[in-house]
């Protein structure tokens, strides 16, 4: 941290065992293939080998294709396209393996109770064909990417007045909600397709909980971005900044209680595993700090307070920088016991697959749907980029057949 504070560049090596001799990463899929590249040259420049990839280095690179990919904002299908590794220079380099055996979900076979309709192995297959995109009838706005497909009834929370209700109470149950426990907490979780979605949840459940509420809110100010400094205050009160929600910032109002469910969202101290996607479980409520314990990773159960920090966020759709002094966490819990909330269906590559995936058995997920009058509420949109798939299983067979050339 010293040497990064004065501006120096810090590389991380190891001169022994597998880890000199291999980069792995996770989540490769998600990355934006420039980091690959930008990677690449670094590597040959270190190195001084431009004849290999990488510098000479093994790379191993992990992930599914059929989850979300690169976040771009506000970009088409073309551009989030061509961020992927599979569009990089790099690509054939690299030798495709696939894993042929779910290990999320358990081995309990389902076929021996009556009233459940999937087996886990039923379920695994029907999860695949979901991120293949080869199930459901076509969209007719987006034929090629679209597709509506039917949830199976066993994983149906009937449509009703009290639906939301009911997928709360599959997830948590009375007994947790009331005295809820670190680790029943951290393995249960509501998921939704959009963040506002998520945050009304949140707040829902955090009613529904016993204790007082405490409400945080932020310190929000502008900067602008040019000279009218006097008139855009004037414009953007600060009633209006405290309404603004973006991707990345906790909201204005932290609605919080001893008990709650909570995660990291900025890296604090990576040696005492305060990291983004932390989860933690809020201990005590103070003026000034929050008190948690850690309930995943390394540190399980160390207490740790949690202060205030500056987020900034600018943007060129705003004349003005926004500057948030607010708590680094936001409520959310982690899954293996999972419901999937869709008020409104996905919207991009991947995203029902990574919801639906998150479960360990059929019988540890719930799906409620809320679609308009005009359609079924055991349909909902599913969105897959096949032909990155396809260029994905091509490079998979020019691997196989190579390695049997080899042979």
């Amino acid at each position: 941290m010293a040497t990064r504070s004065i501006g120096k560049i810090v590389f991380a090596v190891a001169t022994s065992g597998i880890t000199s001799l291999l980069l792995p990463s996770d989540e490769a899929p998600m990355s934006d293939r420039c980091c690959f590249e930008c990677l690449d040259r670094s590597l040959r420049d270190i190195f001084e080998c431009n004849t290999h990839p990488f510098g000479g280095m093994s790379m191993l690179l992990g992930g599914d294709f059929r989850q979300t990919l690169p976040v771009c904002p506000k970009s088409t299908r073309s551009q989030i396209i061509a961020l992927t590794l599979p569009n990089s220079h790099l690509w054939p380099c690299f030798q495709v393996w696939k894993l042929n055996h779910n290990m999320r979900l358990s081995d309990n076979n389902n076929n021996n109770n009556p009233t459940f309709e999937l087996s886990t192995s039923a379920f695994a297959s029907w999860l695949l064909a979901v991120g293949d995109g080869l199930l459901g009838k076509p969209n007719t706005v987006n034929a090629v990417d679209t597709k509506w497909i039917q949830i199976p009834d066993s994983l149906l929370i009937p449509p009703g007045e009290n639906s939301l209700q009911d997928l709360i109470n599959f997830v948590y149950g009375d007994e947790i909600l009331s005295d809820p426990s670190p680790i029943d907490l951290s393995v249960r979780a509501i998921v939704c397709p959009k963040n506002n979605t998520t945050n009304e949840i949140n707040d829902l459940i955090l009613k529904m909980t016993t204790g007082n509420f405490r409400i945080y809110k932020s310190v929000d100010t502008l900067e602008t971005n040019g000279n009218q400094s006097s008139e855009l205050e004037a414009f953007y009160p600060p009633e209006y900044l405290n309404e603004l929600h973006f991707s990345g910032i906790p909201p204005h109002k932290l609605l919080l209680k001893v008990n709650t469910p909570i995660m990291l969202i900025r890296n604090i101290n990576q040696r005492e595993g305060l990291c983004n996607g932390t989860r933690l479980i809020v201990s005590q409520l103070l003026p000034t700090v929050i008190e948690a314990i850690i309930i995943t990773g390394t540190s399980i159960g160390k207490r740790i307070y949690i202060p205030r920090i500056k987020f900034i966020h600018k943007n060129t759709d705003t004349p003005f920088t926004l500057f948030r002094k607010q708590y680094l966490i936001k409520p959310r819990p982690i899954t293996k016991k999972i419901g999937v909330y869709l008020s409104q269906p996905v919207f991009t590559h991947g995203q029902l697959y990574v919801a639906l995936s998150r479960a360990t058995s059929p019988k540890s997920i719930k799906v409620l749907i809320k679609n308009d009058t005009n359609t079924a509420n055991n349909l909902t949109k599913n969105v897959v980029f096949k032909d990155l798939l396809h260029k994905v299983e091509i490079s998979d067979v020019h691997n196989s057949l190579a390695t049997h050339t080899n042979l």
